[in-house]
This record gives structure tokens, C-alpha cells and sequence, in this order.
């Protein structure tokens, strides 16, 4: 893993889905991601436990040198505002806290990994007491950036292990799913495997296969994407949580018209957002924003009128253009008035604004209910 802010920077995975959050860390002195033991017995509430693995990091870096990423139990919005105050309450900072669905966990680790783990298709096999849950991801290496797809959750039913047949229902079940194409990793969680249980089961899965025992993986994950927050990332995994729009504002440079990225599609919209300050030229004082698909087609285009701006010269008003996404497709835009220094002071005007991009159906594979 690649950790790339901060002097001493300490990436974090947190992996939120059940009752107490499971953390791995990384410093920038470690070659690989290490579980944090944690002893929650007492602890009351998500608050509590958020304060416990805050107080418990800070043995290895101050809290400001932290980039923290949490996976979620969902992605509804009411979900994550709700996770997002309780760990900011508890002494993290929202700046330096990231939001991950499982499967973007899971391709995280993933694509840390050797490009001959992930050569052909890799499945996830999370056991627990009757069914396993299963879940494929492949690459696209022709693609530019490199395309990642990942698909929905599977739920194999094999029964408990006093039953008797859960070895042979899941043999027959990987004889069965493995079958449709080449399958270079299978990473395993939630049991060790053992030849006496599960030993036709081995027989199948391992067959020209590489096999990981791979226990807290979506913490792992959330740890190796914590540690890289330079948004240069060698694939691009399209989920329901993509950005899929760049968000652009028409300006002027070098006496040349040109669209000013403010956000990069590809990102996770919760996490897309800008900050910038610009000069105003022109009399007519509108904002032009662009909103181009990453899946192609013409961009769409949107004026932003600031009605009742103070007269002043040409190039003497300063702007703040603040944008964020409050679902994949409706960006919110405030523009504040900053005025020019002491010669023409700010004045209490803001405008706001919000942008509907039209929703496209996208497939990112069907789960079956086995």
C-alpha cells in the first residue's frame, strides 16, 4: 500500500457492518495492513466505540496525521450522516474520515495485491453458520484507466456442519459458479478450511487455483484505501456509489476559454466536493458549469445567475464556488460573494443552487440466491 498524505501518516480500516467495528492500521514503516486488538466489553453505543479506536490509534500517530476509512452496513444516506456524526462526536475529524461499501472495500484489497491475483476472476467466500456468502470481481486490464467490475452478493445455502452435507453442497456449489471461466484467487473468511470438514470442498476450490485464508479483508481493504488519497488510481470500479459526472465551469486562461474541472468523475459522490475562490469577468455576472458523463454523450450545460452582485469593475469581484453531490446524480452549488480586498468589500450575498443530471441505467452484474 501506497500511503501518500501527511508526515507521518497512519492509514485505518474500519469495517463497521456488525455490532462492533473490526480496525486494521498501517504506518508508513509497515509493509502490510495490522488488525488493532480491541476489547469493547462495556462500551455502549457506536460513539463509545469510536472514541475507544480513536484513543486506541493514537499510540501510533496524533489524531490530525489519520486517514480513516469506515465500511458501512449500507449506503443509504441516512446511514452514513448517521455514522459520520457519531465517529466525529467521538474526536474524528470529517476531513480525514472516507465512506466504503463493502465491495469497494473488497476491490481495494484486491487490487493491493499482485497483478496475478487478479488476473482472471477472484471470488470472496465469507462463511458463516448455514450459508456462505459469495461475491465475484474481474478486471478489465484493455481498459484505460483499467476497469474493475464486481458483482452482486451471493448467498449460497450449505447448511451447518452437523448436518452433514455442507462439504458436498458447496463442492458441487464452486464446481457449479467456478465453471463459467477461469478463476486465478479465491479469498476465504470466516473459517479455517480444514481438511476433515471441508475436504471436497478443498479438492474443488483449490484445483489450479490460488486460495487465501483472509480474515478482517474488509477492513484490510478499507486500511490500503485510507492509505492512498492521491485520486491517481491505476483501475476505476463503477459501483451504485460512482460519481459518474465531472463537474466543470467555464473560465478564461491565458486569454483562452477553457472548462476548470472543480470535481473528477470516479470518486464516491458522497466524498466528491469543491472549494474555490475565482475572479468574475464580464458584465453579465453568470456562471456557465458543465456537467460531463464518463460514459460519454454531449455535456450537459447549466447557467448560474448571480442576480444583484455589486457594480464593480471588471475582474474585481471575488468568488467562493462551493459544490457537493447530495445523491449520484444532484449536485448542490453555493456561490458566496468575497468581494476585492478593502476597495470593494464583501458583501452578505450567496446564491445557491441545485443541478439534476439525468439518471442512466448501468449494470454491474445480478446476484443470484442460491
Amino acid at each position: 500500500m501506497k500511503i501518500t498524505s501527511g508526515r507521518n501518516p497512519l492509514a485505518v480500516g474500519v469495517d463497521y457492518r456488525e455490532e462492533y467495528p473490526k480496525v486494521c492500521y498501517q504506518s508508513i514503516q509497515m509493509k502490510e495492513a495490522q488488525p488493532l486488538p480491541l476489547d469493547f466489553t462495556g462500551q455502549t453505543g457506536r460513539c463509545a466505540c469510536f472514541r475507544k479506536v480513536l484513543s486506541a490509534l493514537k499510540r501510533f500517530a496524533v489524531k490530525e496525521e489519520m486517514q480513516v476509512s469506515l465500511v458501512l452496513p449500507d449506503m443509504e444516506k441516512e446511514t452514513i450522516e448517521q455514522y459520520m456524526q457519531e465517529a466525529c462526536e467521538a474526536g474524528f475529524l470529517r476531513e480525514q474520515l472516507q465512506i466504503l461499501s463493502e465491495t469497494q472495500s473488497l476491490v481495494s484489497f484486491v487490487m493491493e495485491q499482485t497483478p496475478d491475483i487478479w488476473q482472471h476472476r477472484v471470488w470472496l467466500l465469507e462463511f458463516d453458520t448455514d450459508e456462505i456468502k459469495a461475491t465475484w470481481l474481474e478486471v478489465n486490464r484493455r481498459a484505460m484507466p483499467m476497469l474493475v467490475k464486481a458483482g452482486e452478493p451471493e448467498y449460497w445455502h450449505v447448511g451447518t456442519l452437523l448436518e452433514g452435507s455442507r462439504d458436498e453442497k458447496l463442492a458441487q456449489l464452486a464446481k457449479e459458479r467456478f465453471g463459467g471461466g477461469p478463476v486465478s484467487a479465491v479469498f476465504l473468511a470466516g473459517t479455517d478450511f480444514n481438511a476433515r470438514d471441508y475436504k471436497k470442498s478443498r479438492e474443488e476450490i483449490c484445483f489450479h487455483r490460488r486460495v487465501f485464508l483472509a480474515e478482517q479483508i474488509h477492513a484490510r481493504g478499507a486500511c490500503a484505501a485510507a492509505g492512498d488519497q492521491s485520486g491517481k488510481k491505476k483501475y476505476l470500479f463503477l459501483n451504485e456509489q460512482t460519481l459518474l459526472h465531472n463537474v466543470g465551469i467555464r473560465s478564461i486562461k491565458n486569454g483562452k476559454e477553457v472548462i476548470y474541472t472543480l470535481i473528477s468523475a470516479g470518486c464516491s459522490w458522497y466524498d466528491a466536493g469543491c472549494h474555490t475562490e475565482m475572479l468574475l469577468r464580464g458584465e453579465d455576472h453568470i456562471l456557465e458549469f458543465y456537467f460531463q458523463s464518463m460514459m460519454g454523450g454531449d455535456p450537459v450545460r447549466k447557467r448560474f445567475q448571480l442576480t444583484d452582485l455589486p457594480a464593480r469593475p471588471d475582474g474585481a469581484s471575488r468568488v467562493l464556488v462551493e459544490a457537493h453531490f447530495t445523491d449520484r446524480y444532484r449536485c448542490e452549488v453555493k456561490v458566496t460573494d468575497l468581494g476585492f480586498g478593502e476597495l470593494y468589500p464583501a458583501s452578505d450575498l450567496y446564491w445557491k443552487e441545485s443541478f439534476l443530471m439525468e439518471e442512466q441505467e448501468d449494470g454491474h452484474g445480478t446476484g443470484n440466491d442460491l
